[in-house]
C-alpha cells in the first residue's frame, strides 16, 4: 500500500512537470525564436523479487529543447544569401527606375535637343526655333544634373545603410559574448544550459546573419558559440566580441569603409570583395559595381557629349558674326589626395588635351621619390608622357605635377567624375547660338547647326553613339536588376524551405501540444485514482475488527 502512495506521488509530480512544460509551449508557441521543449519521463527503478519486478513509479528525467545545429546553420546561410540579394536590389531598382523612365530621361532630352537642332536647320529664320534649342539645352542639362544627383544620393544612402548594418553587427556580437558568459556560468552551476538563453542566442545569430555571412562553432555542452567571418577572423570568441568600425576611405572621403578591429585595437579595412553574403555584402556589391558602372557611364556620356558639342559650336558663328563659345560648362577635373599623405602636394590643375581619349577610369597616381607612377583599373600600368618635367600626360589628360609631394604620397583621379551632376548650360541668349559656318552668313545660314545635328550619328563612346551608349547603360542596369530579382526569388524559396525544416524540428504545433495537454491531464487524473484506491484500501484495513 505504501508503494501505491509512492508511485502516485511520483506520477502526480511527473504529470505536474509535464503539464507545466506543455503549457509553456502553448503559451510561447507564437513567441519569436522560441524552441519547443519536450518532457523526458523515465522509470524510477524498483524492487526485484522472486515473484517478479515491482516498479517504484515514474521519474522526471529532464526537459529537452528541440534543436538541430545543422538545420539552424543551414537557415542562417539562407538568411545571409537572401538579405545579400535584397540589400543590393533595393538600391539597384532605384537606378533602374530612374534611367528607364521612358517619359523623362537623358535619352529623351537628348532626342529633343537633336530635334530642336533639326528644326532650326530647316527653318533658320524662325526665331522660335532658336529659343527651342536654348530650352532643349536647359532641359538636357537639368536631366543630367538630376540623374547625377540621384546617383550621388544613392551613394550617400548606401553609406548610411553600411553604417547601420555595421552597428547592428556590433550590437549582436556584444550580446552574444554576454550570453556566452551567462551560459558557461549557469551550466557550471546547474549542469544544464538554460533553454531561454539558447533561444535568445540562436535568434541573435539569425539577426547577425541578416547583415553578414558567418561561420559558427558551438560547444554542445555549454552552449557557447564562437563566430568568425568568412576569412576566419573572429567576431565572437567566448566572452569577447570583436568590433567592426566605419570610417571615410583614405582614398575617397565620400566612401564609407568598414574595418575590423583586432585584439590589439588596430583597425584594418575589410576586403569588400570577400564579403558576399548578408545585407552588408549586397550593399558592397551595389556600391562597388552597380553604382560605379552607372555613374561612370552617365558621366562619360555627359562629358563626351558636352566636349564634342562645345568643339563643334566653337567652329561656328553667332548672329553677331562672333565665334561661337562653349554650349556647356563642365566642372573642373580634380584629383583627391590620400588622407595618409605626409606631403603638401595637391592635384588641382588637370586639363584635357584630347577629350576623345578620356575614359571613365579610376587612376591612382603615386610619387615614388624619383618618379611618378600612374595605374589604372585592375592595377594596369599607364604609359605616361614626361617630356615636360612639370607635367604628367596620359590618356588625353595633362596634370601639373603636385609640388610638395613626398615619396609614398598618392592621389586618385577619375577625369569624368561629377560631370553629369556638374553640367551647366553656358549660353543664356538664343542670339549666342553659332548656327552659321560663316561670320558673314547671316541668320539664314544654319550649316554649323547641321554639323551639330550630325553629332547624333557619331560614335563618340567606343563604337556607340550617345543614344546607343545610354541605351546600353539602361540595358546593363536593367539586366542586373532582373538577375538580382531572380536571385531573390530563388533565395526566398530556399529560405522558406530551411525555415520550415527548422520549424518541423523545433517549432510548436498547437494541435499536437493540445493533445499532449489532454494526455497529461488524464495522466494526472489517473494518478489521483491511484491515491484514491490506496485510501480505500487503507480505510478497509482500518475497518477490520
Amino acid at each position: 500500500m505504501n508503494n501505491l502512495y509512492n508511485m502516485a506521488k511520483t506520477g502526480l509530480s511527473t504529470a505536474g512537470y509535464a503539464l507545466s512544460v506543455v503549457g509553456n509551449n502553448l503559451v510561447n508557441g507564437m513567441s519569436a525564436g522560441y524552441s519547443r521543449r519536450d518532457v523526458i519521463i523515465g522509470e524510477s527503478g524498483g524492487l526485484s523479487t522472486a515473484r517478479g519486478f515491482f516498479g517504484y513509479g515514474a521519474n522526471m528525467v529532464g526537459v529537452e529543447r528541440a534543436y538541430d545545429a545543422f538545420a539552424n546553420n543551414q537557415l542562417r546561410g539562407s538568411i545571409s544569401q537572401y538579405n545579400g540579394f535584397t540589400g543590393r536590389y533595393e538600391q539597384l531598382a532605384d537606378i533602374d527606375n530612374m534611367l528607364g523612365d521612358e517619359a523623362d530621361n537623358v535619352s529623351v532630352s537628348l532626342g529633343n535637343l537633336f530635334k530642336a537642332f533639326s528644326n532650326l536647320h530647316e527653318n533658320p529664320d524662325e526665331g522660335s526655333n532658336r529659343s527651342a534649342v536654348l530650352s532643349a539645352l536647359g532641359s538636357l542639362t537639368q536631366r543630367f544634373k538630376d540623374s547625377g544627383k540621384r546617383l550621388s544620393g544613392l551613394e550617400a544612402s548606401t553609406n548610411t545603410q553600411i553604417e547601420q548594418s555595421t552597428n547592428a553587427i556590433n550590437n549582436a556580437t556584444k550580446q552574444l559574448a554576454e550570453i556566452n558568459t551567462q551560459l558557461e556560468r549557469l551550466q557550471g552551476q546547474t549542469g544544464t544550459a538554460p533553454a531561454d538563453l539558447l533561444d535568445k542566442r540562436d535568434q541573435l545569430m539569425e539577426e547577425l546573419s541578416q547583415h553578414i555571412g558567418i561561420d559558427v562553432q558551438e560547444n554542445q555542452v555549454t552552449g557557447r558559440v564562437d563566430i568568425t567571418l568568412a576569412d576566419g577572423r573572429p567576431l565572437v570568441s567566448g566572452n569577447t566580441a570583436y568590433k567592426l568600425k566605419t570610417s571615410p576611405s583614405a582614398a575617397d572621403p565620400k566612401k564609407t569603409i568598414v574595418s575590423y578591429v583586432g585584439s590589439d585595437g588596430k583597425a584594418s579595412p575589410l576586403n569588400e570583395e570577400s564579403i558576399t553574403k548578408g545585407r552588408l555584402g549586397g550593399l558592397f556589391k551595389f556600391r562597388n559595381e552597380d553604382l560605379v558602372m552607372a555613374r561612370n557611364d552617365l558621366n562619360q556620356i555627359a562629358f563626351q557629349m558636352a566636349s564634342r558639342m562645345n568643339e563643334q559650336h566653337k567652329e561656328g558663328f553667332d548672329q553677331n558674326g562672333d565665334p561661337g563659345k562653349d554650349l556647356f560648362k563642365l566642372p573642373a577635373i580634380k584629383g583627391i589626395a590620400n588622407s595618409g599623405n605626409t606631403g603638401t602636394g595637391a592635384l588641382d590643375n588637370v586639363s584635357v588635351s584630347d577629350f576623345s581619349k578620356v575614359t571613365a577610369e579610376n587612376y591612382t597616381i603615386t610619387f615614388e621619390g624619383g618618379a611618378w607612377k600612374v595605374t589604372g583599373e585592375g592595377g594596369r600600368t599607364v604609359t605616361v608622357d614626361t617630356t615636360d618635367p612639370t607635367k604628367l600626360k596620359f590618356d588625353g589628360l595633362e596634370l601639373d605635377i603636385p609640388t610638395g609631394a613626398i615619396a609614398g604620397d598618392s592621389f586618385t583621379l577619375n577625369p569624368v567624375a561629377g560631370m553629369a551632376e556638374g553640367l551647366e548650360k553656358n549660353i543664356t541668349d538664343s542670339t549666342e547660338l553659332a548656327a552659321s559656318d560663316d561670320p558673314a552668313g547671316g541668320v539664314s545660314n544654319s550649316l554649323n547647326i547641321k554639323k551639330l545635328l550630325d553629332i547624333q550619328d557619331e560614335k563618340l563612346i567606343g563604337k556607340s553613339t550617345l543614344s546607343d551608349a545610354y541605351s546600353t547603360l539602361v540595358g546593363n542596369i536593367g539586366s542586373r536588376a532582373s538577375e538580382v530579382k531572380t536571385g531573390i526569388g530563388s533565395a526566398e524559396i530556399d529560405l522558406n524551405t530551411k525555415y520550415d525544416t527548422k520549424q518541423q524540428i523545433a517549432g510548436v504545433d498547437m494541435n499536437e501540444e493540445s493533445i499532449k495537454l489532454t494526455m497529461f491531464q488524464q495522466y494526472y487524473m489517473a494518478n489521483t485514482q491511484i491515491v484514491q484506491t490506496a485510501n480505500a484500501m487503507f480505510d478497509a484495513l482500518l475497518s477490520l475488527r
